[in-house]
């Protein structure tokens, strides 16, 4: 079915909605941290060039330069974008998923057609792999078959499945046309029927799937009026006069997509070559290209790359160039950190296997500040699991590296050559699976090592520590430091699980589990930890959460952990609770793999339950969650990228300095709740009109109210200036605002 999405005027959309990003955003309000840098998408027009990535189209102006993007934000319907494609005739862009999803915005609307997601006679993948345009028709290559979509009726005219030999399914990689025939890169061999033909019947397709062509042909095009295959590990096949003639050039390669219009441009694992109508070759060079996935030219001539490290590169000023919109360098991040001295929010996207092995991705560490994603090429960018900033030094942790300290003295990165952490297995396996401060210290984790725990001084000294009894503490994952200094240590599910407790001072350590009396945990496999203002220290498992009300006792004998219950049974009993994050009013955020969810102080009144389908979040599978403490903005990693939403609670202030109130003043256009931060811990806020008169009270999460612009009767207040008037909880203190409301 067409179903109308919303109406956001994308066609005229211009770069003002991108430098809005930077602003702070309402309570209760949503914004996107989508990666740009890895284009696998390109569509070119005159006026604009069309790139996708993951999770986001970016629209570049020709003209201008200006950039603007798309997400699931602004109601696109999905994420895992496959491919985008300009309909110049009609004016109209598609945007197509890996679901079957497809996205069509025209008229400044997104018609969203969810036919093939939802079509339950086609099994398997619906996935749509690339998009070509022919008169009327897209044709759209697909892991089943071949649709052939209406772009005037915005219908599917008919659906080309089990295309195979014996008429079974086959994946379709890629079409492309020539004279009165459309020609199929599948995954085994090249198939070519002519367009008069019933193409329904498998009978009537003319298969070249012998010798090199029986393999999966990643693509094909049209070139100088010649079909041209690519065929990894033999070279690129020119068809003519019913048979395919190997070319000269660039042979014996592993190829990806080929495309053409002056040139035929051929990428080969992350090179880009350009070939001529003569067969000459050159390569296109550049420091900013870091990988091609693919690339066009425009009707100048010029390039337009879409790179997996720099997003779209461009030369049509003359010059290389890249017009990349803001967000972090990577999709799938790992782990969060707020840093209060300097307002910054640090993503790293290393991480570990179940194993605790390195998993081999060099991304670099970003940090997002102003409403800018930046990323820091300066320190270590292999397999990093975790940062921690002070005012003049910058920690990095790497599952294989060891831990690099930057100061501005200099940079040591400490391994098993210089220090205690160990190299556990073969290559670089020095396990750094997370880093936490104190007092004390750096705790610095060392999975796999007969000294999993030690503590980095302020004078560069080590101290380590080993646990014998506990097998499984030789394997960490997570690591917190409580108020009384105890190390809380998370021992990974796969080596035996539970929470090894460690004081340093006292040399006392215990092993917590789910066995009552010794923990008491809902699951000995634990994958989060939160320590919350009142010192309770709260626990995530494969079955629910826990929380320890006194980490002292814990080394007593008898201890269990409370399992608050919400709903008649114990608090998320169903759930793995993958992070939990502790707000400015105390209550708690809670990230599972089924979305995310936020309770109250003790966990037994829900506030919110956040997914995919009922909010911006791009995936229900949450990695981490971290807090700005002066905004309230609670930053949501998932497996597929990273969402944040502006709560109505900060971190209170111990005295009034200066509140802050936001959006101010209100239009007739915001329908949202108004901010009123910088608070004293749980302040009383009280509004009233000019002569005085109560419209509305309340107290303060933290360091933050909100009002949602209406009286106490559900009304919306009428166009005027309204006083704030903010009270401490005792009497002793407060401070005066202002709003304007214009209706």
């Amino acid at each position: 079915m067409n179903k109308i999405l919303r109406v956001i005027g994308i066609l005229a959309i211009s770069c003002q909605m991108f430098t809005a990003f930077g602003q702070d955003i309402p309570v209760g309000t949503w914004r996107l941290h989508v990666s740009f840098f890895d284009i696998r998408s390109i569509s070119i027009t005159p006026e604009k060039v069309y790139a996708a990535a993951d999770n986001g189209v970016m629209i570049a102006d020709v003209a201008d330069e200006s950039i603007a993007t798309l997400t699931k934000l602004d109601g696109l319907s999905s994420i895992n974008i496959t491919q985008v494609a300009f309909d110049q005739t009609r004016n109209q862009l598609l945007i197509t998923y890996a679901d079957g999803n497809i996205d069509i915005i025209k008229d400044n609307q997104i018609i969203n057609f969810n036919t093939l997601k939802n079509a339950t006679t086609i099994s398997g993948s619906k996935r749509i792999n690339h998009i070509s345009i022919q008169g009327d028709l897209a044709y759209l290559s697909t892991d089943f078959g071949v649709v052939v979509f209406d772009l005037i009726q915005l219908a599917v005219k008919e659906t080309w499945r089990d295309l195979g030999a014996t008429g079974t399914k086959i994946k379709i990689n890629q079409s492309t046309f020539h004279n009165d025939s459309i020609f199929l890169a599948t995954e085994k061999g090249v198939l070519a029927g002519k367009l008069t033909d019933n193409l329904l019947d498998f009978n009537n397709w003319q298969r070249f799937d012998t010798g090199v062509f029986n393999s999966s042909i990643p693509s094909v095009t049209t070139f100088n009026g010649s079909v041209y295959a690519a065929i990894s590990g033999s070279g690129i096949y020119k068809y003519d006069n019913s048979a395919w003639t190997l070319q000269p050039y660039l042979q014996s390669m592993q190829y990806g997509i080929i495309t053409a219009d002056q040139n035929l441009l051929v990428v080969s694992q992350g090179s880009l070559f350009r070939v001529n109508a003569a067969g000459v070759v050159t390569a296109v060079t550049s420091e900013l290209i870091f990988g091609a996935n693919l690339a066009f030219e425009d009707a100048g001539g010029k390039l337009w790359i879409g790179d997996s490290g720099n997003g779209l590169i461009s030369d049509h000023t003359g010059v290389f160039s890249v017009y990349t919109a803001n967000g972090p360098t990577f999709s799938n991040g790992f782990r969060l950190h707020y840093v209060e001295q300097g307002n910054l929010m640090y993503a790293v996207s290393g991480g570990f296997s179940a194993s605790l092995a390195p998993l081999g991705k060099n991304q670099y560490v970003n940090f997002f500040l102003d409403g800018v994603w930046h990323a820091n090429f300066d320190v270590l960018n292999h397999d990093v699991t975790s940062v921690y900033a002070s005012a003049n030094t910058l920690y990095v942790a790497s599952a294989g590296y060891g831990l690099q300290v930057v100061q501005p003295s200099g940079t040591i990165l400490f391994d098993e050559t210089n220090s205690p952490l160990q190299n556990v297995a073969a290559a670089r396996n020095v396990r750094v699976t997370d880093i936490a401060t104190s007092n004390q210290g750096i705790w610095v984790t060392n999975a796999g090592a007969t000294q999993p725990l030690h503590l980095l001084k302020s004078d560069n000294t080590w101290e380590s520590f080993s646990f014998p009894a506990v097998a499984a503490a030789r394997y960490p994952t997570n690591i917190e430091v409580d108020y009384l200094g105890n190390v809380w240590m998370l021992l990974n599910p796969a080596n035996g699980g539970g929470i090894l407790v460690f004081n340093k001072t006292s040399g006392q350590s215990v092993y917590l589990t789910d066995v009552a009396n010794s923990g008491g945990l809902p699951s000995r496999d634990v994958y989060s930890i939160a320590m919350d203002r009142d010192g309770f220290v709260w626990v995530g498992t494969n079955e629910g959460v826990a929380y320890f009300p006194d980490p002292s006792a814990v080394f007593r004998s008898g201890v269990n952990a409370v399992k608050p219950v919400f709903g008649n049974r114990f608090l998320l009993r169903d759930e793995r609770v993958t992070s939990i994050e502790v707000d400015g009013g105390n209550r708690k955020w809670m990230g599972t793999e089924n979305g995310l969810w936020l309770f109250n102080e003790f966990g037994e009144r829900q506030v919110y339950n956040f997914n995919a389908e009922n909010s911006p979040m791009l995936s229900n599978k949450v990695v981490d969650l971290e807090i700005n403490d002066k905004t309230g903005e609670l930053f949501v990693i998932t497996d597929a990228g990273i969402a944040s939403f502006r709560s109505d609670a900060t971190t209170g202030e111990s005295v009034f300095n200066k509140i802050k109130i936001f959006p101010n003043p209100v239009t007739n256009q915001f329908n949202g709740s108004v901010g009123i931060s910088g608070l004293v811990t749980d302040a009383i806020v009280k509004i009233t009109d000019v002569s005085g008169k109560l419209v509305w009270q309340t107290t303060a999460n933290g360091g933050t109210a909100a009002w949602n612009v209406h009286d106490y009767n559900g009304r919306r207040a009428a166009t005027g200036i309204y006083l704030v008037f903010c009270i401490t909880q005792d009497g002793t203190e407060s401070m005066v605002g202002k709003i304007a409301v214009v209706n």
